[in-house]
């Protein structure tokens, strides 16, 4: 019996009780690592989005959109220039994460597509220039629109052709970041 069952059981729990302490051990040696890299990657992503800033102050939120995960007030040698707005919306596949950038005077600067498990291929052409270029020059006070024929006015939003569920979550999360900067630009923050 010992030699059947239990020694390899002992072998195998030494063998996962190595391998356990060792990644703690290199996951506990790179945490602050990888923290630095993506609180550089995120800087860098806010300045994209709103390129006329310089520093960025997260703003604390309280109860509101789900949607709106964090919001950064944008300055230039002290002065506001703008927010960008965190953003996690509904598409097809799952839950799209976006970075929205709000100049001043309301109006959309700039919109990057993270994280997100849509189709390859057919909802992916969502984060493509053509899709995400109509988003420039909206601003916080037009009620955006999804539509599937051709876009008529500003606040109406040409879906992707097989992707409307995508293009609709996409439109949610923008017109999230503008409704949470409205109420931030009322309120004098």
């Amino acid at each position: 019996m010992w030699d059947s069952i239990i020694k390899p059981a002992l072998v195998l729990f030494l063998v996962c009780a190595v391998t356990t302490g060792a990644l703690a051990v290199v996951n506990r040696a790179t945490v602050d690592v990888i923290e630095q890299r993506t609180n550089a990657e995120q800087e860098e992503f806010r300045k994209q989005v709103l390129d006329n800033a310089d520093s960025f102050k997260q703003i604390e939120l309280g109860s509101g959109n789900e949607a709106v995960k964090n919001v950064y007030a944008g300055y230039r040698d002290g002065e506001l220039e703008g927010y960008v707005v965190n953003i996690t919306a509904k598409g097809y596949g799952g839950d799209i994460g976006m970075i929205v950038g709000v100049d001043k005077n309301g109006t959309v600067t700039g919109v990057i597509i993270g994280d997100n498990e849509e189709t390859p291929g057919l909802g992916t052409k969502v984060f493509e220039p053509d899709f995400i270029n109509q988003f420039e020059q909206v601003g916080v006070n037009d009620e955006l629109t999804v539509v599937k024929q051709n876009r008529k006015s500003t606040n109406e939003i040409q879906a992707v052709s097989g992707a409307t569920i995508t293009s609709r979550g996409v439109t949610q999360g923008v017109q999230a970041a503008l409704d949470i900067t409205k109420k931030l630009m009322e309120e004098g923050n």
